[in-house]
């Protein structure tokens, strides 16, 4: 009996068969910037990294690690270091077409929460005061310093895999005019 969890499925697609090319050799881990500061864990399976947020929607499916290939910052740094030269930013911008595409694209609370920063970054008072709201809110749902996943229930899938430092102190505008008038 042989297994192939999908990679035949894979070979037959002429767009995503490239990734299948993978010696797994973890030259794109070493260079990604995301994965730097992320870690393996926030991938959720066997595969981590560029090759990973490729590989896995493929294996899984886009439903269930769709937000994958949304990790990238497309700098292209992984496709530079590739041995067997896996156009992994193209990989990646392709898939996320094909979350657009399908039905289990983002999340309505996600879009709708992006679609909100948008109108707050455009003006700049109220991107001040809302970050002032969010640093107080911040601070009342910390615990020891530290906002877990089971604090905020909209930030539960980005903490997740990391807790987030609670908010202290002065904004990085108000830092920078104190300092300026020192």
């Amino acid at each position: 009996m042989l297994l192939d969890n999908g990679r035949t499925r894979i070979l037959a697609d002429e767009q995503m068969r490239e990734s299948l090319y993978c010696i797994r050799c973890g030259a794109c881990l070493n260079v990604c910037p995301v994965y730097q500061k992320i870690g393996g864990q926030a991938y959720g399976w066997i595969y981590p990294g560029p090759i990973g947020a490729v590989i896995s929607p493929q294996l899984q499916s886009l439903k269930q690690s769709g937000d994958l290939p949304f990790a990238s910052s497309l700098c292209g740094a992984c496709r530079e270091v590739c041995p067997v030269a896996i156009n992994l930013p193209d990989l990646l911008l392709a898939l996320r077409a094909r979350v657009k595409e399908s039905a289990g694209g983002r999340k309505l609370s996600e879009r709708a929460v992006m679609r909100s920063f948008s109108f707050v970054a455009k003006h700049p008072k109220l991107f001040q005061g809302v970050g002032k709201l969010m640093r107080g809110c911040g601070r009342l749902f910390a615990k020891n310093g530290q906002l877990k996943r089971t604090s905020l229930p909209l930030l539960r899938d980005w903490t997740r895999y990391r807790d987030l430092r609670a908010p202290d102190g002065l904004s990085f505008r108000e830092r920078w005019k104190r300092k300026r008038h020192e």
